[in-house]
């Protein structure tokens, strides 16, 4: 798994964090938008999407989505890119099978 912390659009001063990576093992491409801290110093969760098997299969698709509450660095792209070459979801695992088979009830 990969995961990049990118730096919130000035007009989103609400938000804690944005975070987006690469999880082999859905096979999907997430990203996560934090707000601020609550009572207990978390962040509140604001959207979590890639929670899906293969839900989102590009770059692309990621950082349009990301793009709307983050700054993305122009190497991003290459990098989510190596990382899903580098770190690629096999279906033979016994936890790959699993999520396989959870998803084509």
């Amino acid at each position: 798994m990969s995961r990049y912390s990118l730096k919130p659009l000035a007009r989103h001063s609400d938000m804690f964090e944005v975070a987006v990576g690469w999880d082999p093992a859905l096979d999907t491409f997430f990203v996560m938008v934090f707000g601020a801290l609550d009572d207990a110093r978390e962040p509140a969760l604001h959207m979590w999407r890639g929670t899906a098997f293969q839900e989102i299969s590009t770059t692309v698709e990621l950082l349009g989505i990301a793009s709307d509450f983050a700054e993305i660095p122009p190497t991003l792209a290459s990098e989510l890119a190596a990382d899903k070459l580098r770190i690629p979801h096999r279906t033979g695992r016994p936890i790959s099978k699993l999520i396989a088979r959870l998803f084509s009830l």
